[in-house]
């Protein structure tokens, strides 16, 4: 956050320890180290939703989605065809299947005819999605969504105005209405996109409901393990802890093993399958893929009907990793390390074993003891010099300082942008500026649309060489 101030690794109330300081990428589809952040704390949110819905007497349901799927079907026209395509500067977004579930006289009603739609008779009040990707040699790309939908709801008020007033017991007609609705609409809207991707009636759609408060409850024994439980919030948003079933790997696994075989691991003794170049064909084809989508996601004005604050956008991923550095505690002994010493460690990936030498086995938290042991490893990048010991005061001060020099710099390119704004506004009466600002504006969009041509090309070449 501020080279000037490097960082400090610290031990913690709760017996932890932390690096303060690190700006993140908060990227949850590519970062396995913000990704683990950030599914932690959206599961905890996602077990606090559902826990409280139940708790009201509503219902809740696991709903996964899936698309028929093969060896030479690429993961972005799937993605597009269950999420909808993304908007760019030439073309409009276009609904995927997902989006299609919700839309609609059948599922919205008529008001101009006083007809209810199946949306009222079922109590729908909102529900999460989270999008997963698994990928095998045999089947290709296994692109598919988990969703939690939540009924029984009695409601007043439209849009951000709407109230919840009590809940009910949906009828097991209104139920069965709605289950075979979904399923209706999911095939056609994917059958129509691609008919390769129609699933059957068995796999397309699968709805679990969740009984009890109980069930709900239990889904925080499961939020830091691994998808075994098959508990719905983990289900729902852990796929950093996911190993894939059968012949499939996930993407970090993918990224696992390119890591093996560029480090020397024999292909026959490395987690996953593949070769490294086809590897590494699926990851890039993914990170393109998830470019600019949304990995777990609300329906509007849900949090607000629940009372769970925050939101979904990449914003708000790094504000939950900023405040997951004060959930050990109150900050105990540490180090301070220059910008200079902590660019050695992590060149020689040496960052984790800072990490946990400064938690330490031993119990001693004696400021001495934990720069002792931090230089130790330092030692190894040949920077123990570079360590300066602090006392829990002086962690709290050099921390409240980095949190300040970083609130200012955003205050300062916030005025920037201000100024940039009302420069441009002072001259829209020169028309000198204004054909320099088209000319900028033209710029940008050919420059994109040449990188969206030179990805295209990109693409290409690699699905043609996994063909071979």
């Amino acid at each position: 956050m501020d080279p000037a101030s490097g960082v400090i690794v610290a031990q913690t109330a709760a017996g932890t320890s932390v690096v303060l300081g690190l700006m993140r990428c908060g990227r949850i589809w590519l970062c396995p180290v913000c990704a683990a952040t950030i599914r932690h704390k959206r599961a905890e949110e996602i077990t606090q939703a559902v826990t409280e819905w139940i708790r009201r007497g509503g219902t809740a349901y696991l709903v996964t989605f899936t698309a028929r799927h093969g060896h030479t079907h690429r993961l972005a026209d799937l993605m597009d065809a269950l999420q909808g395509t993304r908007k760019t500067p030439d073309t409009p977004r276009r609904p995927g299947a997902y989006q299609r579930l919700i839309t609609g006289g059948t599922w919205a009603g008529r008001p101009d005819r006083d007809q209810e739609g199946v949306r009222d008779r079922i109590g729908f009040i909102g529900m999460i999605r989270a999008t997963e990707v698994t990928v095998g040699q045999a089947n290709g790309w296994h692109p598919h969504i988990h969703a939690i939908v939540l009924v029984g709801g009695l409601t007043t008020g439209q849009k951000a105005d709407k109230e919840i007033v009590g809940t009910f017991t949906p009828s097991k007609a209104s139920l069965e209405e709605w289950e075979g609705q979904w399923r209706a609409v999911w095939t056609a809207a994917l059958r129509k996109v691609n008919p390769d991707f129609t699933p059957d009636d068995r796999h397309g759609v699968d709805f679990k409901q969740l009984h009890t408060e109980r069930d709900a409850n239990d889904l925080a024994e499961y939020i830091a393990k691994t998808q075994d439980g098959k508990a719905p919030a983990l289900e729902l948003a852990r796929a950093d802890l996911k190993t894939a079933a059968g012949e499939n790997v996930t993407p970090f696994e993918l990224l696992g093993r390119i890591g093996d075989l560029t480090g020397g691991v024999p292909e026959d003794e490395a987690a996953g399958q593949g070769s490294l170049e086809w590897n590494v064909a699926r990851w890039h084809e993914y990170e393109r893929a998830t470019k600019g989508r949304r990995a777990i996601e609300w329906t509007r004005y849900l949090r607000a009907l629940l009372g769970i604050e925050g939101g979904d956008t990449e914003a708000d991923d790094l504000d939950l990793l900023q405040a997951a550095d004060a959930e050990g505690g109150e900050l105990r002994a540490g180090v301070a390390v220059t910008e200079e010493g902590w660019t050695a460690v992590t060149h020689r990936a040496l960052d984790l074993a800072a990490t946990q030498a400064a938690e330490g086995t031993d119990g001693n938290t004696n400021p001495a003891a934990v720069g002792d042991r931090v230089r130790e490893i330092l030692a190894l990048a040949d920077v123990a010099d570079t360590v300066v010991v602090l006392t829990a005061g002086e962690v709290a001060e050099a921390y409240a300082g980095m949190l300040e020099a970083l609130a200012l710099r955003r205050e300062e390119a916030l005025a920037r942008r201000r100024r940039a704004a009302a420069d441009e506004e002072q001259d829209d009466d020169d028309p000198a500026a204004a054909r320099e600002r088209a000319r900028r504006a033209l710029g940008r969009r050919t420059g994109a649309a040449a990188d969206r041509r030179g990805e295209k090309a990109e693409d290409e070449i690699a699905y043609q060489v996994a063909q071979r």
